[in-house]
């Protein structure tokens, strides 16, 4: 019962943060650790787990989303194919060489987390001109990589590169961020399932936890301020960073 509530407990966060700023994995993965699933079980789990919560975030801003079905697939194609790779990648890791990523993977969702937006503008920066649209499917692929590999923090990422690259507006970044990270999660999700990895008596609890934290945490965003809440759990993610540093 102890393992089912930390499980539960574990959803309840990630659903919250998820809906009130992003990067759910930074609670669900250490606290799915802590109840002492290995590393790889961990993150699969979670992975797993949280797939179900973009659901809810696609319905609420489908309008419009499938106006030109045709391009919107071009442009998502290569994170879908990124986000299988980065699902196997993760099937193939060893347990050592995944925890020593792990500080780097933390350190990239606090930097997305804490940049929010301000990526797109970065983005600009390093690419000018139509250097990025060269590269938008590279870009694209890596992003996806990371979503089916880790994942905390893709949301911010994906605004970032669809709003310099696909010459949208950021607000309609926001909308499709939502509709591409759904898919990118989809499609690693189902090698995840068949890997063995996945603990599904955790994964079904944290489901649900996560199911009641992402509608608390709909109405906490109604309250309060979207940059504090990033703040803060940028800084808990930095926390984790140095708990990873000094094992």
């Amino acid at each position: 019962m102890s393992e089912l509530l930390l499980f539960f407990v574990a959803g309840v966060i990630g659903g919250i943060v998820n809906a009130a700023a992003g990067g759910a994995k930074l609670f669900v993965f250490p606290m799915l650790l802590a109840a002492g699933l290995p590393p790889l079980a961990a993150n699969a789990t979670g992975a797993v787990a949280m797939w179900p919560a973009q659901i809810a975030a696609v319905w609420v801003n489908r309008k419009g989303l499938f106006d030109a079905p045709g391009a919107l697939f071009r442009q998502m194609a290569p994170a879908l194919v990124g986000g299988f790779a980065g699902a196997v990648a993760l099937i193939f890791s060893s347990e050592s060489g995944f925890l020593a990523v792990i500080p780097l993977l933390l350190l990239i969702a606090v930097g997305a987390i804490v940049l929010g937006r301000q990526l797109a503008t970065l983005m600009q920066r390093a690419f000018p001109g139509d250097r990025l649209a060269r590269v938008s499917d590279v870009l694209m692929f890596a992003v996806g990589f990371y979503g089916g590999y880790f994942g905390a923090g893709l949301g911010f990422m994906l605004i970032a590169v669809l709003s310099v690259a696909g010459g949208i507006t950021l607000q309609r970044a926001n909308t499709m961020k939502n509709l591409i990270a759904f898919f990118i999660y989809s499609v690693a999700v189902v090698p995840l399932a068949l890997s063995g990895l996945v603990d599904w008596r955790a994964a079904s609890t944290v489901l649900v936890g996560g199911l009641i934290g992402g509608f608390i945490g709909g109405h906490i965003t109604r309250y309060l301020p979207d940059r504090p809440m990033r703040y803060t759990v940028a800084g808990l993610g930095l926390v984790l960073v140095g708990t990873y540093l000094l094992r």
